[in-house]
């Protein structure tokens, strides 16, 4: 999937793939990236806020799991 624009003061732009969400955040030209079940992925495109999403649902998910997202260049 290609990357997505994203209409959120937090996220600039998603793509989901394979099981994981890749989230650009509007601070920086990077993306992280988090495990993501396509029942997780809905949930996350009804959010009304993208950010409180990532920080309630996805980091805390991410955590359970043991999964240290980490930056990766966006146009590497």
């Amino acid at each position: 999937m290609d990357w997505q624009p994203c209409d959120s003061s937090a996220v600039t732009a998603y793509r989901h793939r394979d099981g994981v969400l890749d989230l650009v955040f509007t601070d920086a030209d990077t993306y992280y990236s988090y495990p993501c079940s396509d029942l997780l992925f809905e949930d996350f495109l009804a959010a009304p806020s993208k950010g409180r999403f990532v920080n309630g649902v996805l980091k805390p998910h991410a955590a359970e799991l043991g999964w240290t997202p980490t930056p990766r260049p966006r146009h590497a």
